[in-house]
């Protein structure tokens, strides 16, 4: 499979402080990725080294074998094609709007660029039919998950090939979480879109990843299928996360 996104030997530092070390890594589109790993270990800082809103010091990252600028620097293409969803799903919508208003806006955005766009009806629909109902209600009336999910619709509206969520199920209740992890499975399923998403922990049960990536102190220390990392993982860290898996569910190791 053609890759779309490639993280070519970056280094990243604050300060003197190292934070990410000799990155490789290259998404094909279509992927579900999960990357995991322990508080500062590295995964948000990759995740905004990718969308602009960081600066990487050595490397280079290449979207479609053309490389990646800082954010204010884009075009505007690399913007739209690459969205990004942030973890606090109050804070990332303007409470006094309606629902239309929010997804509407990026229309008018792309409008001036002469890019194409779904409707919000038609991003809602991908997202959760349900939420059609509620495009004349204002956000602040809207539950987290809900939020999420119009957020999810809006980062959908310029067509995008990759989405990046950072840790965007952390502060949902169980159902919830659920409910956007679907939203995400349809969305690479009907739209072909590539989801890399920073998450807390994984449930090896219902999760609807294809590929796993675990980050440990600036350092990628697995990269596998889904299903071949509960079987062949090699870190010892990796192999923690199982564990607790395992045990806070009650399952017996294999």
């Amino acid at each position: 499979m053609k890759e779309i996104l490639v993280v070519d030997k970056v280094n990243k530092f604050y300060g003197e402080r190292l934070v990410l070390k000799d990155i490789n890594i290259a998404f094909s589109k279509g992927d579900m990725v999960a990357i995991i790993g322990e508080s500062g270990g590295g995964k948000t800082t990759l995740a905004k080294l990718i969308i602009g809103l960081e600066n990487l010091n050595s490397g280079e990252i290449l979207y479609e074998g053309v490389k990646l600028k800082s954010l204010r620097k884009r075009d505007f293409k690399y913007c739209a094609d690459i969205q990004y969803i942030f973890q606090d799903p109050y804070a990332a919508l303007e409470e006094n709007k309606t629902v239309n208003e929010v997804l509407t806006e990026p229309i008018r955005i792309c409008k001036r660029h002469k890019r194409n766009t779904l409707t919000p009806s038609e991003a809602l629909e991908i997202v959760d039919k349900n939420l059609l109902s509620y495009m004349d209600k204002k956000i602040e009336n809207l539950s987290g998950g809900q939020r999420q999910k119009v957020s999810i619709a809006r980062a959908l509206i310029p067509m995008p090939k990759i989405i990046i969520a950072d840790e965007c199920t952390s502060m949902l209740d169980e159902g919830s979480s659920e409910e956007v992890l679907k939203a995400f499975e349809n969305i690479r399923k009907s739209q072909g879109v590539t989801i890399l998403s920073i998450v807390h922990e994984v449930d090896f049960q219902k999760d609807p990843w294809n590929r796993i990536i675990v980050i440990k102190d600036g350092v990628v220390v697995e990269d596998l299928g889904f299903k071949e990392f509960q079987i062949n993982c090699k870190s010892d860290y990796s192999k923690k996360l199982i564990e607790s898996y395992r045990f806070l569910r009650g399952i017996e190791n294999e």
